[in-house]
């Protein structure tokens, strides 16, 4: 009866036949999940701490497992699903005639959703199964183990499905479809549960939320494997059931086919941090404490100035954890894209340590891509008799964007967006999430994040806890209370006060810091401060000329502004005033322009820079974070306290045995507001009163002292308490600001436990929801015959190619100027959803200008508004 069911069919199949059948299909992936849970001990070791159970009852854990996983396409025993294929329904048993044997509508046959009917099917027939008259008890134990693997397809489904049983069919033909269900179920316990000593009458265990989460992960993962026909070849039926699975299991072993795919790899063994360094470079600081600490499932929270290796740090107790097979992957996560393209050369260079030739995906732009991952992105653009429900199509769509693939190689760099989405309600969300709670998660410039996505991040810690997974937080300024949220997340807590600099260990309790010797403490470094009071804090003629003195007497100088108009703007005046070079550096380019950009400004400003000359860079936030530069001279529009930490230190950040007449020592100059109102830089950064206070300190100082004003400045700034000289506007304006904070951070956990199906995972507007207030506008330049600015055609581009392509050609906007791009084109499906199509043509100056006049695009100066345009 279960070999009159066809699981895989294709009519452009090159073999024979040209289906397969049901039950070996739900093997093959059943193999996949065996193989994988066998080879992979960090693997193993989430299950057994997800489900709380000993290493003694693994066998038993295994088994469960591999009987759920191996349900998955459950709901395929039915009639509708079968004639969505009817040759292959006619090649597996018989033709069925409509008006003969049926009457069920052509829609109700292209529309059946397997996966639902699966979990729905199981709730009606549970009782049958398990031969008792009431299962009430025994679904309690059930349902979320099935949610997970019939979820596969991306979406958790209810119990009850609308028409199930309103089958228009021939009795007998319904009562076939139960009777093929219930063998199915007994073959499964006889294949899986029974050799473990286990029954159909014992309950599984407690699967919890986050455990299904992973569980859905698990299945989804060897479901798209599981389906490559290439790997696991149609069968005729006839083969027993065990003896399939065995051969398919050691078809696996054999042909190493994991490792091909890049879902497993075997990192080198740890060979400690001096690894990772330069041949003339020794472990300083945070670094010579990460060997010393247990190598177990944990969160750890680094402090440590900015240059002073926290990253090395990071990735040396990871490299431990991977060794250790606590974890199988890595997971770098970062606040923008350029932090996340700039730390990519960096992790490159670790992954040849670690895993030599693994799987190392890289998000953001095409770099190294593991063969097997390619082929499965290839073979998912054949569309089979199941069509989008086809497991190959789904993993090919997920797999073609970069920013997502990253969750299922052996390292990937992505932004914390892309992380904080496996806690949203999106399709395959639990796809990121099984990737995560295998992995160690690294969260760089954790301080960088505000209320709201804090609420996502302490979700996305919880989960990591709860699957025993690990989680490496950095930071070089992080107020106490942030940090004590932080450790709540891991059901830890700590001293409010604590040495800097210090690293965090938490696995449940207290946790006390772990402090560096005195020797490896940071040198104490003064920073000069002067802070002027100007117009919207723009540079004045004076400043201008000081700037452009300093610059043609050979200092490299930045200005960071907080506004992308402000930096494209004084670029242009001091280009007018010198002939000096004059670079412009923001986020509103092109992504493939704006990598070309971060390798310009590393070329002339980084750690290596020739430093013949001088030079102005006019940039906005982006290099205050994870980018290697070395100035002369900072001068800084006003910020919170640690974000002007981060600035500064890229100020003198190495040491060098000459700097410029002048600057010798390191000066920072912020320029605040010339009054009490900080207008758009209120708007920008939210809290008033960490401006007001950052200001008050700075103005009553002549320098900065570090290490110690990276605890002193930030509590004091932090601090909840009103200061006695604080203006009541601002605290006024700052109550607001936390109720209003408070809020958020309830929206976005709130927002966690919404359907998994209110967003499609290719819908670009989800990335709206991993941030608050609105996000930046998608804007995708092209010209008027549809070709990007690259003069690539859209059309012509391949299907695989065309999601990376877009991700490398789009421009971000700010949300004010939605009003003026109400022009552009909006596709509302397809693989333009979510872009703003701005038609622009080429000028004489080789620069790119909107038809209607308003905008203009250069590589140099990126995406312009006109001036008198209002906001």
């Amino acid at each position: 009866m279960i070999d009159h069911y066809w699981g895989k069919a294709d009519p452009k199949y090159t073999g024979e036949p040209k289906w397969h059948p049901l039950a070996y299909h739900c093997l093959d992936v059943a193999a996949v999940a065996a193989t994988w849970w066998d080879s992979n001990p960090a693997l193993r070791d989430k299950f057994c701490i997800a489900f709380t159970c000993s290493v003694n009852e693994l066998p038993r854990l295994r088994a469960w497992v591999l009987f759920f996983v191996a349900l998955h396409d459950l709901g395929k025993f039915d009639l509708r699903f079968q004639l969505k294929a009817p040759d292959a329904m006619a090649a597996a048993w018989r033709r069925l005639e409509k008006g003969l044997d049926h009457d069920i509508p052509a829609n109700e046959i292209s529309g059946f959703d397997h996966g639902h009917a699966g979990m729905a099917w199981a709730f009606l027939e549970i009782a049958i199964w398990l031969n008792q008259s009431n299962a009430a008890s025994a679904w309690e134990k059930w349902e979320n183990w099935l949610s997970a693997v019939t979820g596969h397809h991306g979406d958790y489904h209810p119990a009850r499905m609308a028409g199930l049983k309103g089958i228009e069919a021939d009795e007998s033909l319904i009562e076939q479809d139960c009777g093929a269900r219930r063998a199915f179920v007994a073959q499964l316990e006889k294949l899986f549960l029974l050799p473990a000593g286990l029954s159909l009458q014992d309950p599984p265990p407690f699967c919890a939320l986050p455990v299904r989460a992973l569980l859905a992960g698990f299945c989804s993962s060897s479901d798209w494997l599981g389906s490559n026909a290439e790997v696991f070849e149609y069968r005729a039926p006839g083969e027993r059931l065990d003896t399939y699975f065995d051969a398919r299991c050691v078809q696996i072993q054999i042909a190493k086919i994991l490792e091909h795919f890049g879902l497993i790899a075997a990192p080198l063994s740890y060979a400690g941090v001096q690894a990772l360094l330069g041949e003339h470079e020794a472990p300083r600081g945070v670094q010579t404490e990460v060997d010393a600490l247990p190598a177990i499932p944990s969160l750890t929270l680094i402090e440590a100035p900015t240059g002073s290796g926290k990253t090395e740090a990071a990735l040396a107790y990871a490299w431990r954890l991977l060794d250790a097979g606590t974890a199988d992957s890595i997971v770098f996560a970062l606040p923008t894209q350029a932090t996340a393209n700039a730390m990519l050369e960096r992790i490159e260079a670790f992954a040849a340590r670690t895993f030599g030739g693994a799987n190392v995906v890289l998000a953001h732009g095409k770099r190294q891509f593991n063969e097997g991952f390619q082929q499965l992105v290839e073979r998912g653009q054949h569309v089979t008799s199941q069509g989008e429900e086809e497991a190959g199509v789904q993993c090919a769509a997920w797999l073609a964007s970069s920013r997502k693939r990253v969750f299922l190689g052996q390292i990937g760099v992505c932004t914390v967006d892309q992380v904080l989405l496996a806690v949203l309600p999106v399709r395959h969300k639990f796809v990121r999430g099984f990737g995560l709670a295998k992995s160690v998660l690294i969260v760089d410039e954790v301080h960088a994040y505000d209320a709201y996505m804090y609420g996502l991040l302490g979700e996305v810690l919880k989960n990591q806890q709860a699957c025993g997974g690990s989680a490496i937080l950095l930071s070089a300024t992080l107020p106490a209370n942030q940090r004590r949220k932080l450790l709540e997340t891991w059901a830890s807590t700590g001293p409010d006060e604590a040495p800097y600099p210090a690293l965090w260990h938490a696995t449940g309790g207290e946790t006390l810091p772990k402090t560096v010797s005195e020797a490896q403490r940071p040198p104490r470094r003064e920073v000069g401060i002067e802070c002027l009071r100007l117009a919207e804090a723009f540079p004045d003629e004076a400043l201008l000329e000081r700037i452009v003195t300093a610059a043609e007497d050979g200092a490299l100088v930045a200005i960071v502004l907080n506004l992308v108009d402000n930096a494209q703007c004084l670029a242009r005046l001091l280009r007018q005033r010198t002939t000096i070079e004059v670079d412009v550096f923001h986020a509103r380019y092109r992504f493939t322009d704006r990598k070309d950009k971060e390798a310009a400004v590393l070329k002339h400003y980084g750690r290596d820079a020739a430093r013949t000359t001088g030079r102005i860079l006019v940039a906005t936030q982006v290099v205050e974070q994870s980018l290697d530069l070395d100035f002369d001279w900072m001068l800084t529009q006003i910020c919170p306290v640690d974000l002007l930490f981060q600035r500064i230190g890229r100020l003198h950040r190495h040491v060098r045995e000459r700097r410029p007449p002048g600057f010798e020592s390191p000066r920072c100059t912020v320029l605040s507001v010339d009054g009490d109102d900080y207008g758009v830089f209120e708007l920008i950064y939210g809290n008033a009163r960490v401006l007001w206070r950052t200001e008050s300190l700075l103005a009553g100082n002549v320098s900065l002292v570090f290490p110690e004003a990276y605890r002193d400045w930030i509590e004091q700034v932090y601090q909840r308490e009103d200061w006695d000289d604080e203006p009541e506007k601002i605290s006024v304006d700052f109550d607001t600001y936390s109720a209003l904070q408070i809020a958020r951070m309830k929206d976005a956990q709130r927002l966690t436990t919404m359907t998994v199906s209110s967003f499609r995972d290719d819908d670009d507007r989800i990335t709206g929801l991993t941030r608050d207030g609105e996000m930046s506008l998608n804007v995708l330049p092209i010209t008027e015959d549809g070709c990007l600015l690259v003069k690539q055609r859209i059309a012509d581009i391949p299907e695989r190619e065309l999601a990376e392509a877009l991700n490398l050609a789009v421009t971000p906007a700010p949300a004010s100027w939605k009003n003026s791009l109400h022009d552009c084109r909006m596709e509302k499906d397809g693989p333009l959803v979510g872009y703003l199509q701005l038609v622009m043509s080429i000028s004489p100056d080789g620069s790119w200008q909107s038809s209607n006049g308003q905008f203009t695009y250069s590589q140099d100066f990126g995406l312009e508004k006109r001036r008198n345009e209002p906001t």
